[in-house]
């Protein structure tokens, strides 16, 4: 045990099934369409007893990096997506 209680994952990469087994909290995962989808990854959390706390969102308008350098800030749809991730991470940690 690392003492991580939770964790945000944006637009994510290099996961694999083993991350998900192994989490001992809840998860935020927030992917775009260059992302896997993680549907069943995803599915191994909610069915641990922290899952109804873990939330998954895509983003398929959206590529990956998004919310970072790669985000095309020009773009009024991104930017609003963008705050969406940021309200849904800033709320999850609450």
């Amino acid at each position: 045990n690392c003492g991580i209680k939770s964790v945000s994952l944006v637009h994510p990469s290099m996961l694999e099934l083993r991350d998900f087994e192994q989490a001992q909290g809840p998860v935020l995962l927030l992917t775009s369409k260059d992302d896997p989808e993680l549907n069943e990854e995803f599915a191994v959390v909610k069915a641990k007893p922290f899952g109804q706390l873990s939330y998954q969102e895509r983003y398929n308008d959206r590529i990956h990096g998004f919310c970072g350098a790669r985000g095309d800030f020009s773009d009024p749809d991104v930017v609003r997506d963008v705050n969406r991730v940021i309200q849904l991470t800033a709320g999850f940690f609450r």
